[in-house]
């Protein structure tokens, strides 16, 4: 068995991409024989407000919503709720001395 992960950003891909012309082979010989080949696809979208205040209660061990309200708005705008581009604003904000957990 052979495992083949491929993530990318949709928003960021145009049809002629490498990946999803992979991907509609990959299809495509799905549908010719589906015992040998299995194939998943996820699609994540970004976070959104709610869910980028609640990534930061829980990063910062804090139960109220309304103490970290103003944070994860500031947050949201800067990541567009992107939750890689989240987590690593709040690294930065760590190191930088702006915010401490």
């Amino acid at each position: 068995p052979v495992m083949i992960i491929g993530c990318y950003r949709s928003n960021e891909v145009d049809k002629n991409h490498p990946l999803l012309s992979m991907q509609r082979n990959l299809m495509e010989k799905k549908e010719a024989s589906d015992k040998l080949l299995q194939l998943t696809q996820i699609e994540l979208d970004n976070l959104g407000e709610n869910e980028v205040n609640r990534a930061i209660m829980a990063l910062l061990s804090i139960d109220d919503a309304t103490k970290t309200r103003e944070l994860a708005d500031i947050c949201y705008k800067r990541t567009e709720g992107n939750p890689f581009f989240l987590v690593e604003f709040v690294k930065v904000l760590e190191e930088e001395g702006l915010l401490s957990f």
